[in-house]
């Protein structure tokens, strides 16, 4: 994947793109547009060759966009929004992302990948995130939504993990630098052997500090956002959560819950990952889990395309 920078009115959204060739006459071509999670930042959808959504995706040939959320790596901040007392920092960027970047990524590079419509790959606070831009959207901002992903989310935390990440907050500095031993314990489950332990030590999108805000949204707000956001989602949802994912529960209970959560979607698929750790995408099962992504992008796009 290349990188790329796109001027917005206030600031700049950067990130990694790959728009490969046509290999084949096809209408129904979903543009991935992937939301990495706290701490982390667009090439962790492009953390090496191997490891790199691109190498299931460009031979399939699907566009994908991983950006850099606002306030990760070169993109700017988002910039304030008319905001109510009950509004929180993730709100205010999904609602951002929905009304701004989005927008503005389609008019870039929608009719040049020939896609019918955007489908967001969302992890873990990126997951938040999406499921808001996805509850929020309207279909008047400028872009067609076709389908939601999910994953490293979901209904019920592990507390013992949350109060670890809460305790690392010093709510006077706009940013948290977690511990990263304790980083890569979460995110790889070391000691399951279920990733490369010798790739792992050279991917440099974990060393990234974290916003307070959302770090807090998401560990403190979320049974209360996702009740006003997820209900309101009206595309296709994709959910898996790993196996050892070690910040949420993979619990059938927890799976079924999150599910229902969703009804106005017009088609859920949720389950678990087998012997995968919150970071799935760069674990032994990444590209298998990545192949079932474009698969269902696919999928989404032929839906919007055949219902509009």
């Amino acid at each position: 994947m290349k990188s790329f920078k796109l001027q917005l009115p206030q600031g700049v959204i950067t990130g990694r793109i790959s728009i490969p060739q046509p290999r084949a006459p096809n209408k129904y071509v979903p543009l991935i547009v992937c939301l990495h999670g706290g701490g982390a930042d667009a090439t962790y959808f492009d953390a090496s060759p191997e490891y790199s959504i691109a190498a299931v995706s460009d031979p399939l040939g699907i566009p994908v966009i991983a950006i850099n959320r606002p306030s990760y790596a070169e993109s700017s901040r988002h910039p304030a929004l008319p905001i109510t007392d009950s509004d929180t920092y993730s709100e205010q960027h999904g609602r951002y992302l929905n009304s701004v970047v989005l927008p503005a990524l389609w008019q870039e590079y929608g009719e040049r990948s020939g896609a019918a419509g955007i489908v967001l790959l969302s992890h873990s606070v990126g997951a938040m995130v999406g499921t808001i831009i996805a509850g929020s959207y309207t279909g008047t901002e400028g872009y067609p939504l076709a389908g939601l992903i999910t994953s490293g989310i979901g209904i019920e935390h592990d507390p013992e993990a949350s109060e670890a990440f809460l305790a690392q907050i010093d709510r006077t500095q706009p940013y948290v630098y977690m511990d990263p031993a304790m980083k890569r314990m979460v995110a790889y489950q070391l000691q399951r052997n279920i990733v490369d332990h010798e790739a792992v030590k050279h991917f440099t999108w974990i060393n990234n500090p974290v916003p307070v805000e959302e770090l807090l949204d998401i560990n403190t707000k979320w049974d209360r956002l996702s009740p006003r956001y997820s209900p309101a989602v009206k595309v296709p949802l994709m959910y898996g959560v790993a196996e050892f994912d070690g910040l949420w529960s993979s619990s059938r209970e927890a799976i079924d819950q999150y599910r229902d959560a969703f009804p106005a979607s017009p088609r859920k698929e949720c389950g678990i990952i087998p012997m995968a750790p919150h970071c799935q995408d760069v674990s032994f099962q990444g590209k298998g889990w990545l192949a079932r992504c474009c698969g269902f992008a696919i999928e989404c796009a032929g839906w919007y395309d055949m219902t509009e």
